[in-house]
């Protein structure tokens, strides 16, 4: 039997590509360019890329490690940075398993890149989650600490409380909210509107902009100054478009001073999705407003809670009565 025979399925069976990229940031962008090559969304690519710098910073912060080097990073290392978002960071197990998810993917494609002999984190375990999840992810003081953490004096306060309000009051995925143009708002005195065009052109919806987040959309326009009608609405200090990166970075940091480092851009989709179907009692309604291209995505926020079932079924009987 020829000895590369009997290696486990774990490990490639050629040697180790010399050509491979010194620097970390080389190996992260040949990494998201294969992601976009498979077909992946840019939230994903945003939240593996995010997850894998992520690990870089541990690596040579907390393991006093140089690189890293894509063909150095071992198990032992993978690991101990999942038990230190667990257990210093403090992640939800949602947060972590997202890690979990751009950990795995990355030692399969520098394996497959012949950067490294196994694939390292292909033991790593997820973490179950709790998926009776019926109450908004952020309490009511929770939210108010999270927009009142925004220095509206500061350069781009004005800004990312838009950000934040159009997260809270609209739902939207961050790639969609990256995409906004400046003429897909449409604010009159007592009503607004705000059109959404969905990832990869798959059609586009319109949201209706209630009280607070027209303010916080024209507070955040009127310190623009006119700006052509396809200006990207959200716009960097060098005035250029927001990357989805970028308002992860910012919205992580809001939530860092409300309390909740734990949370993502995402979580506040999810909040906004289980206070309007609990307001709108309405599943279409719902899966419209998410812009969901399956209604059985959108039935999640439409679980009963205990005490709900309860008092259907006292509601019932009337033979009680």
């Amino acid at each position: 039997m020829d000895q590369d025979d009997s290696k486990t399925p774990n490990e490639k069976k050629f040697s180790l590509n010399a050509g491979s990229p010194d620097s970390w940031d080389e190996v992260l962008a040949a990494f998201e360019n294969d992601l976009y090559s498979r077909g992946r969304s840019d939230q994903t690519v945003s939240t593996y890329a995010y997850a894998m710098r992520a690990f870089g910073v541990f690596y040579r912060g907390e393991l006093k490690k140089p690189g890293p080097y894509a063909a150095r990073v071992q198990e032992t290392d993978v690991q101990a940075f999942i038990h230190h978002l667990r257990d210093n960071r403090h992640l939800s197990a949602t947060s972590v398993n997202r890690h979990i998810a751009a950990l795995k993917a990355f030692s399969t494609f520098i394996l497959a890149k012949g950067w490294h002999r196994r694939v390292v984190a292909r033991d790593l375990k997820t973490y179950r989650v709790n998926v009776s999840k019926t109450e908004p992810p952020l309490s009511q003081a929770e939210v108010q600490r999270l927009v009142t953490s925004v220095n509206l004096n500061g350069r781009n306060g004005l800004r990312d409380l838009a950000i934040l309000e159009l997260f809270l009051q609209c739902g939207l995925r961050v790639s969609e909210l990256v995409r906004l143009l400046r003429d897909d708002v449409t604010i009159h005195k007592s009503v607004g509107r705000l059109r959404v065009r969905n990832e990869k052109g798959r059609g586009e919806r319109t949201i209706p902009l209630n009280k607070t987040v027209r303010q916080a959309i024209l507070n955040y326009l009127d310190s623009l100054g006119p700006v052509a009608g396809g200006t990207p609405l959200f716009l960097s200090e060098r005035r250029q478009r927001l990357s989805i990166a970028g308002v992860q970075y910012l919205v992580k940091k809001y939530l860092a001073f409300a309390g909740r480092e734990d949370l993502s851009a995402h979580d506040l989709r999810h909040h906004f999705a289980l206070k309007f179907y609990a307001k709108s009692g309405k599943l279409t309604a719902t899966r419209e407003v998410l812009g969901h291209r399956d209604i059985n995505t959108t039935a999640r926020y439409a679980r009963a809670t205990e005490k709900e079932i309860e008092e259907a079924c006292d509601a019932i009987d009337d033979r009680s009565q």
